[in-house]
């Protein structure tokens, strides 16, 4: 241990005692400033007081002084006033006011010319002090007054106080004023405050308002002014009544000083002591409290030298433990000290890192040797190379992974890399010159093919790790390849599921999507080409999935697919956009006829009959196409517009294609108006129903009505059902759409019950969706109970379609509407399936024949011989049958020969208004009763 190398025991004493000191100086210091401070404040505050209580007593003094002149004045016989011997023996015979006025009494007229005195002198009778302020003063204020020092007439070179007091009669008119003075040179009733001593060597002094002093121990300093320095506080004192500082005196000595205003006149009272005096008592203190602390810090010292050495013997007993820890063997590397605390703690830890690190030292070992047994078993190459390439490690997986034995790499290190694809050396080469001087090694992990000994590629993960000591020498570097060729083969078939339909194997959405837009990237590249997107879908194909089965749309699906995938040229895309929906994106064509050629041989492709479960389908379908850049430059443009095109295709007839213009969009945007506009038009009541009669043709009266939606838009104007009630179908409105219908034409018809010439039975279109509906059958039964309609007026109208798709859960529903006494009807028949079973099986009450077929009824043979068939069957399986759409005459004769039951068509009546069908069933009635009379 040296100077410059103090030991542990040294510092710590060396840092204890120091803080010991400066927390003890700084207390002193504190202590000291603290008490100096409490002593001046104590002793100003005493001073104040007294100067406080001495300017109460004169004030009381000189107020005692003025009243007693006060009093006289006001006793002054009238007799005085103008007889001067009068006057002198009245003031004579004041003896009271001779004992405070040394230079007699004195009365003046009102014009201030002496009257009397009170001894005979011989005063000049002409003198005067109208022109004295304090005399002016008095008359003006008619109250008594102090004046300054003054000295005129015989009482000149003396410096007197004058007392004045207005002399009063009755009416308050001043007629003479009393005065009466004191030399400040001589005794008078305020010498005995300069007697007063304050303390040691403090003065009493009284100031004029304009500074000079009246009242001092030397007579000298009587009617000077006082200090400079003392000038600022007579001021705050005659401001504010009080004042206390310091300041220096006329013997340029420190002075505290307090003053305080007289209360009778304006006057400062001032109590000065000198600073040195004052503060000898802190002085004495200053040098006794010294003294004592630093004894203290001397005591102090010494007892932290004493506690510091018996406090860290046990700390320096372990330190030289420590020093000869490498001597020392088993148990002999342990230290035990007789000591508590935290050097006893210590001594614990210091006992327990031994344990650990003997502990450490032969997990050591073992983890060693666990790593020599992993890397010999593990499937990972790994390796350790030296600075200069060679290796210090090779783990025995090496074989595994590249084919070559640890032997080959051992002698030939280059292998390593000379076995990378050379695909893939310039990423590896790369890396290398990224690393520098760490050669082919960075904390990233790549992943590339490696050509292994047998001439397999297969795919590795490498990471690389440098070695470094702790001075950042470079030591070599340890890495490893794992194999992940089974990974990269089955991310690559996530990849491909990902981006492609499971169904069909085709691309979908998404990789359709990025493919249009590389195209379309391209195109803007320069290459003038057109390129067509087109659209397929394939027509009714849910009627299909809801008749045959989902299983059975699949195959289809699967079937069109391989289709359409063989006419595809070699840069062509084929993808399945979604449901039954196809698109095509067929770059480098020269002309639009082009893509009319791909259009037909996908129609074409149609034609031949599909057979996926033993059951033949014939297909049609719908194309849209939109062509670069004519109808879009981007990929998102392109798709909608061909969708759109598509869409358009279908709504013509379907079994066509067509290409995309700019109305279609308009004609969507409409479409997609009058679907957000409907809701909000049932709310508004923009709805409303017409009823169209149906005929007994047996009686030729009016049995029933058929209630038929319209729809009169704010804006629009009337929409025609063809085109809202699809939009509401393709929504899902039609279900609430449906219910108002079904609620409105119950209420209608309940009312003409009660009010109408006959009952009427109402006919309502009931849409697939609506049926569909789990609480159909209970909305049903609530709109009948609402309007108190009763069921066998109620007829609900169905199409085969809906009927065929789920037969078992229309045959429960259809069931439970009979049991409730409504009727039931096939409506449009003959469009659809036509098939009998259902008929047979489903308690169905009429059937409607489709006025497709009344049309042409004259006209073509087969509707003619359709509609007797239908008639003709109906009859059989006991089913009554009504014809809609009869127009003429001819059409009606028709039809009553062939034993139709009923009919409706604009030859009977168009659709009416509530109001025009309660006019219409009357002058019916009326005319049926006329030819019946």
């Amino acid at each position: 241990m040296s100077l410059l190398h103090p030991s542990l025991r040294a510092r710590m004493t060396l840092a204890v005692t120091g803080l010991i000191l400066v927390l003890m100086l700084v207390t002193a210091i504190v202590t000291l400033t603290f008490f100096e401070r409490e002593y001046e404040r104590n002793m100003t505050a005493q001073q104040s007081d007294i100067v406080r209580y001495l300017a109460g007593d004169v004030d009381a003094t000189l107020t005692n002084i003025q009243e007693a002149l006060f009093v006289n004045a006001q006793s002054v016989p009238d007799s005085a006033l103008t007889n001067p011997h009068a006057a002198q023996e009245y003031l004579a015979s004041r003896t009271g006011l001779q004992r405070f006025f040394k230079n007699h009494l004195h009365l003046y007229g009102a014009d201030g010319r002496l009257i009397g005195t009170s001894v005979q002198h011989h005063h000049d009778t002409l003198e005067s002090i109208a022109n004295q302020p304090y005399f002016r003063q008095t008359l003006q204020q008619a109250k008594p007054l102090i004046s300054d020092p003054a000295s005129h007439g015989h009482t000149a070179n003396q410096a007197n106080i004058i007392f004045t007091a207005p002399v009063v009669r009755g009416d308050g008119h001043v007629v003479a004023v009393l005065t009466g003075s004191f030399n400040l040179y001589e005794k008078n009733p305020l010498s005995r405050y300069v007697s007063i001593t304050l303390g040691r060597s403090g003065i009493l002094r009284l100031i004029s308002d304009s500074g000079r002093v009246l009242l001092h121990t030397q007579r000298s300093r009587l009617l000077q002014d006082v200090s400079r320095g003392a000038s600022p506080l007579v001021e705050t004192a005659l401001r504010e009544g009080t004042s206390t500082g310091r300041h220096i005196g006329i013997d340029n000595r420190v002075m505290i000083a307090s003053m305080q205003r007289l209360k009778s006149v304006n006057w400062v009272l001032a109590a000065s002591y000198p600073e040195a005096d004052a503060y000898t008592p802190v002085r004495t203190a200053r040098i006794w409290f010294t003294v004592a602390t630093l004894l203290g810090m001397a005591v102090a010292v010494l007892l932290v030298l004493f506690m510091m050495r018996l406090l860290t013997r046990p700390l320096a007993q372990l330190a030289s433990h420590v020093a000869g820890l490498p001597e020392k063997r088993g148990d002999a590397r342990f230290i035990h000290l007789p000591v508590n605390g935290e050097i006893g703690n210590l001594t614990g830890a210091f006992n327990s890192m031994v344990e650990e690190i003997d502990q450490s030292t032969q997990a050591l070992r073992n983890s060693e040797q666990r790593y020599r047994i992993v890397t010999e078993f593990t499937n990972d190459f790994t390796y350790w190379r030296r600075p200069d390439g060679s290796f210090e490690f090779i783990s025995p997986a090496c074989f595994e992974v590249t084919g070559y034995s640890r032997e080959e790499l051992f002698a030939q290190p280059s292998l390593m890399e000379e076995m990378i694809h050379p695909g893939d050396r310039e990423l590896f080469n790369q890396m290398a010159a990224e690393s520098g001087e760490d050669g082919n090694c960075s904390n990233e992990e790549l992943e590339y093919r490696i050509i292994t000994k047998g001439g397999s590629t297969r795919w590795v993960r490498h990471t690389c790790r440098p070695i470094v000591d702790e001075n950042g020498t470079f030591l070599g570097r340890r890495g490893c390849r794992s194999d992940i060729t089974e990974h990269k083969q089955l991310a690559d078939q996530v990849s491909h599921m990902v981006l492609h339909d499971l169904l069909t194997g085709l691309p979908n959405r998404s990789l359709f999507a990025d493919r249009l837009f590389l195209t379309t990237t391209q195109k803007e590249r320069g290459d003038h080409d057109l390129t067509v997107v087109l659209f397929f879908g394939i027509d009714r194909f849910k009627l299909i999935n809801d008749t045959l089965g989902h299983e059975t749309g699949d195959r289809l699906l699967i079937m069109v697919a391989e289709r359409l995938r063989k006419l595809l040229h070699p840069n062509d895309t084929l993808c399945r956009f979604g449901g039954d929906v196809f698109a095509f994106i067929l770059p480098g064509r020269e002309s639009r006829h082009e893509a009319v050629t791909m259009s037909y041989r996908i129609l074409a492709s149609l034609a031949d009959p599909f057979n996926p479960s033993g059951q033949q389908v014939t297909l049609s379908g719908s194309i849209g196409i939109a062509i670069y850049p004519q109808d879009g430059t981007d990929a998102e443009t392109l798709q909608k517009n061909a969708e759109t095109a598509m869409y358009d295709a279908k709504r013509s007839g379907k079994n066509s294609f067509r290409f995309y213009a700019r109305e279609m969009n308009a004609q969507a945007a409409e479409m997609l108006r009058l679907d957000n506009s409907m809701p909000q038009g049932l709310v508004n009541g923009d709805f409303y129903l017409h009823y169209q009669p149906q005929l007994n043709l047996e009686d030729n009266s009016v049995v029933a009505v058929e209630a038929l939606l319209r729809w009169r838009h704010p804006e629009l104007g009337m929409i025609p059902p063809d085109r809202f009630i699809p939009l509401a179908e393709e929504s899902g409105f039609i279900i609430k759409l449906g219910e108002w219908v079904l609620r409105t034409a119950c209420a209608q018809c309940a009312a003409w019950q009660q009010e109408g010439p006959a009952p009427l039975r109402i006919a309502v279109n009931v849409s697939g969706c609506q049926f569909n509906e789990p609480d159909f059958v209970d909305m049903v039964s609530t709109a009948l109970s609402s309007s108190g309609l009763s069921p066998e007026f109620l007829e609900l109208e169905l199409t085969e379609s809906l009927l065929i798709s789920n037969e078992q859960q229309a045959l429960q529903k259809l069931q439970l509407l009979k049991n409730m006494g409504i009727y039931l009807a096939i409506d449009d028949f003959g469009t659809g399936y036509s098939s009998l079973a259902y008929l047979k099986h489903f308690p169905l009450d009429r059937l409607k024949i489709d006025k497709s077929f009344i049309n042409d009824i004259l006209s073509d043979p087969d509707d003619a011989a359709i509609t007797e068939a239908i008639i003709a069957m109906a009859h059989s399986l006991k089913l009554k049958v009504i014809a809609e759409g009869v127009e003429t005459r001819e059409q009606l004769l028709f039809l009553e020969d062939r034993g139709c039951d009923e009919m409706q068509g604009y030859y009977l009546s168009k659709p009416l208004s509530e109001h025009d069908l309660k006019v219409f069933i009357t002058a019916r009635a009326e005319e049926n009763k006329a030819q019946d009379t």
